[in-house]
């Protein structure tokens, strides 16, 4: 599955409210070598995106966007570690005054 094809079930699945789907997902963009931040920001975010614009044009309510933040949290569950190691290795700068 290419990248893009991942990043895209990452979003459908949140769209879905799809909490095993979505996690499943999380796991084939970390073995697919897609980095944890881009999984967060071009999957998962797009996903909540379209859940909250359903949302104000009245096509979904709260109980349908809770099922979604609970997919997102489940995979973020496994994306936050591998985020957390990417942070590591950056250094601190230097602020300048």
């Amino acid at each position: 599955m290419g990248k893009q094809e991942i990043l895209d079930k990452l979003r459908d699945s949140i769209v879905k409210q799809n909490i095993n789907g979505t996690v499943e997902a999380a796991k084939e963009a970390l073995a697919a070598g897609i980095p944890a931040f881009e999984a967060i920001d071009s999957g998962l975010a797009v996903g909540m995106k379209i859940v909250g614009d359903k949302f104000e044009a009245a096509e979904i309510y709260l109980p349908q966007i809770m099922m979604s933040a609970k997919a997102m949290n489940g995979a973020m569950e496994i994306l936050a570690p591998e985020l957390e190691k990417s942070k590591a290795g950056e250094g601190v700068g230097t602020a300048i005054t």
